[in-house]
Order: C-alpha cells, then sequence, then structure tokens
C-alpha cells in the first residue's frame, strides 16, 4: 500500500483550511470524557433500576437498558422514579436534572459532532465547543451524584454490596436471545 490516498486527503485538507490533529484533540479529548461521564450515568441508571427490581418489585421490560438511549428514555426514567420513590424522594429539580442529563448523553452520541462539525473549523468554534461539552460533563456528573446517592441509601439500608448488585444486575435486562447469544 502506498502512502498516495494520505497524501491526497491531506491536500484536500490543506485546501480546505482544515485544522490539523493538534488543533482538534482538545475537542475530541473533552467530547470522549464527556461521552465516558454519560456511560458512568448510564451504568449508575442500571445499578438503580436493578435495586428497584430487586427490592421495591419494580418491573421494567428487556428493552428498558436499551430505551434510556432512545426517544423511550423519558418513560424508563419515569418508571424508575415511580419506583424509588416509595423509599426515596427526589426532588423536582433532581427529576428534571436526570431528565436533562439522559437527553444530553442521547443529543452527544447521536447528534453532537453531526450538528457542530463546522464550528471544528474556526479557533474560536473550537474554543465554544469545548466550553459547552464541559457543561454537558457538568449536568452529567450533577445526575450522577444523585443517583449514586440514592444507590448508597439502597446498599446501606438493606445490606447489600455493590459487587452483588452487579451480579444481580448482570443477567436482569438481557433479552431472551441475548442470552443465548453468550452461552
Amino acid at each position: 500500500m502506498t502512502d498516495e490516498p494520505s497524501g491526497a486527503i491531506e491536500e484536500i485538507q490543506s485546501a480546505l483550511e482544515m485544522p490539523g490533529q493538534a488543533e482538534l484533540a482538545p475537542v475530541y479529548a473533552e467530547f470522549g470524557a464527556a461521552i465516558h461521564d454519560t456511560q458512568v450515568l448510564e451504568f449508575g441508571l442500571v445499578l438503580l433500576m436493578a435495586l428497584a427490581t430487586r427490592y421495591e418489585d419494580a418491573k421494567f421490560d428487556s428493552d428498558a437498558v436499551s430505551n434510556l438511549s432512545s426517544a423511550q428514555a423519558s418513560q424508563t426514567i419515569g418508571e424508575l422514579f415511580r419506583a424509588v420513590r416509595k423509599k426515596e424522594h427526589f426532588t423536582s429539580p433532581e427529576r428534571k436534572a436526570i431528565h436533562k442529563a439522559i437527553r444530553l448523553r442521547n443529543d452527544l452520541v447521536h447528534r453532537f459532532m453531526v450538528d457542530k462539525v463546522e464550528r471544528l473549523l474556526s479557533v474560536e468554534g473550537r474554543k465554544d465547543l469545548v466550553e459547552e461539552l464541559q457543561a454537558i460533563r457538568r449536568s452529567v456528573q450533577y445526575a450522577d451524584k444523585i443517583i449514586a446517592s440514592l444507590m448508597n441509601h439502597y446498599l446501606d439500608e438493606y445490606g447489600a454490596s455493590l459487587e452483588e448488585l452487579q451480579e444481580y444486575a448482570a443477567g436482569l435486562f438481557e433479552k431472551p436471545d441475548e442470552a443465548e447469544e453468550i452461552a
């Protein structure tokens, strides 16, 4: 294989005045960190759903986890709130913060870079993207703290450990055909 294709790409990028990797790196680093934060939040929500299922007789279907990243996210989160409200009181701002974090997560994963790609072309645009991603991270981290606090209350109340909960949650939301594929 020759180096011609990459040379041609570099020529096109140069002609379009595309920023180099070093200029894009801060945006991509912040984007990656934001994606990581949303995955931590999603994992916390899954564990909280497992706690609600185990201790509050909550019922979630096998699509509950995948619904967190779809248009049905609000319904799944609503079910979760109804289940854990028996034990914990969510303030309206806390409920809104968690809903906002899920919406931000879905926007980040599905649309963010596509919708904002033109902002990568300028120094000011890249700076704005980094600031926007940092704001998203703060919102997601705040929601994750709320979820973590609820999980801690459950774990303390029932004398459960995080390891036990992870084992319990492992197969809880698998679809039957997924379990067969793994076996």
